[in-house]
Formats: C-alpha cells, structure tokens, sequence
C-alpha cells in the first residue's frame, strides 16, 4: 500500500472510533441523572469521589461527567465502562503508531 492509501485508511478508522465512542457515552449518560441534577444522592458538587481531579464514583451512573473546576469534561473511573474507554483509546493509539511506522519503512 501506498501511503496517502494508509492514510486515508487511519483517518476512516480515526472516525469510526469517534463514531462508537460517541455510540456508547450517550445513551451510558441518558441513563443516568441529568448534569443538572446535583441535589440528589451521588450529585458531584459535593467531595465525594474526587481525588484531585480524577473522579471516581462507583454510585455516580454516568461515564463522562463535568469537571469540577473549569471547563470541560472528565470520566468517572469509578464506572465500570470508563477502563474499557481508556484501553481501548490506548490501543488505538499504538495501532495508529505502527501502522505510521511500518508505513513509513515501505517508503524508504
């Protein structure tokens, strides 16, 4: 393969990984409670499952929660799905990163 075809081919799957990361962290938060919702049991205003600024809370049903502090989102790793996002993003990368590599020794 060429490499403008090795690149388009990562870009595709650069937007399918979007695609299905955005498949599963929307209906994970519908089911969970509003954002706004922060007077019921579990709400994040409070200190209860932030170390720093990582979150965890493992009764919070949300994957991808408000920051605390500025702008912005972060994943609640107290949630079952959130190292399955990570792994997989991880592998994404290191995919994209040998596939740049073995494309660039055939061009040589």
């Amino acid at each position: 393969m060429t490499h403008p075809v090795l690149a388009q081919l990562l870009a595709v799957a650069l937007i399918v990984a979007i695609c299905a990361l955005a498949v599963v962290v929307i209906p994970i938060n519908r089911r969970g409670a509003p954002i706004s919702a922060r007077t019921r049991p579990g709400r994040r205003d409070d200190e209860r499952g932030w170390y720093g600024f990582i979150y965890a809370n493992p009764d919070d049903p949300n994957l991808v929660v408000p920051k605390r502090l500025g702008l912005g989102w972060t994943i609640n790793f107290g949630h079952r799905r959130a190292w399955q996002a990570v792994f997989g993003l991880l592998a994404f990368i290191a995919l994209s990163i040998a596939i740049g590599t073995v494309a660039g020794h055939q061009g040589r």
